[in-house]
């Protein structure tokens, strides 16, 4: 039944393709549990991620269990900039980006590791990997060509394999219930921990 709910759109892709595909929450629900029959039997788990999906487009009822924060709704000029939602099946992985806005990051369950990097120092890091891979791209601006292909793996081996950053890197293991709050304009790029197949779910809000 997944499959048929999935060929008309993946059909002509290559084996790894971020796209926009509008859909109801029940098919993350059937990869789950697919992948509850597949991952003991050593199959390869459906990997599916809703990024950044505004909390507007989900059900009343759904949207009355995340409401905004006291603290965005109180911090500066109280100003809900937009909120998003981010709901897949492990791993997920988002690259080093920064917002125009300050972020509150709220994980509602399994856990993710968030990697930070100041203003300047990220500046330098991700111009470097445009350079390296001879591409002009918006830091501010999250494309589908970071989420694929060359930049996806530049990106990631610049946060994640690269020693010469550690000493103005941090690193954060948020677990179910933990939030943090990223001020505007710091580099971060998110990544789920440890299992396989199982559901990893964010929430966040931008706020001015």
């Amino acid at each position: 039944m997944l499959a048929e709910i999935l060929q008309p759109a993946i059909s002509e892709l290559p084996d790894r393709s971020f796209f926009q595909l509008y859909a109801p929450l029940r098919l993350l629900k059937k990869a789950l549990e697919f992948n509850q029959t597949t991952i003991g039997n050593d199959g390869a788990p459906v990997l599916l991620y809703i990024a950044q999906s505004s909390l507007t487009d989900l059900p009343p009822a759904l949207q009355e269990d995340l409401p905004t924060p006291h603290l965005v709704q109180h911090a500066g000029k109280g100003d809900l900039y937009n909120s998003s939602i981010w709901l897949g099946t492990e791993p997920t992985y988002t690259p080093i980006h920064r917002d125009p806005n300050p972020n509150l990051f709220y994980q509602l369950c399994s856990h993710k590791i968030m990697r930070l990097l100041p203003p300047s120092i990220g500046d330098r890091v991700y111009f470097e990997v445009q350079a390296k891979i001879r591409q002009h791209g918006n830091s501010r601006i999250r494309t589908t060509e970071m989420m694929e292909g060359k930049e996806r793996e530049a990106l990631h081996e610049a946060i994640w394999a690269n020693e010469k950053i550690s000493d103005h890197l941090l690193e954060v293991d948020l677990a179910p219930g933990d939030a943090l709050f990223i001020p505007k304009g710091w580099w971060h790029s998110v990544k789920s921990k440890n299992s396989m197949g199982h559901l990893n779910g964010s929430v966040n809000w931008w706020f001015r």
